[in-house]
């Protein structure tokens, strides 16, 4: 029985090193797409955000932490 096995001791050919060419590479139109997409939501929930803050007087949520939940006794529209 025969067995054959490969070296990458030939690497990096003309072409085969992934990791330069992806450096180097732009995104794609569907990542660019998406990108955008998530930008888009991004600014309509910072608008929503804001416009709830100026109509019921508050802050919901320090500017810059994201990371932070309102506590939901505050909120004027809690059960």
């Amino acid at each position: 029985m025969a067995s054959m096995t490969f070296s990458n001791a030939l690497l990096p050919l003309a072409g085969t090193d992934k990791s330069v060419a992806a450096e180097t590479t732009s995104p794609g139109f569907f990542a660019r797409f998406m990108d955008a997409m998530i930008e888009s939501r991004r600014r309509t929930a910072e608008r929503e955000i804001a416009r709830l803050e100026i109509v019921y007087g508050f802050k919901l949520r320090d500017v810059g932490s994201l990371s932070e939940t309102p506590d939901t006794a505050e909120l004027p529209f809690a059960r």
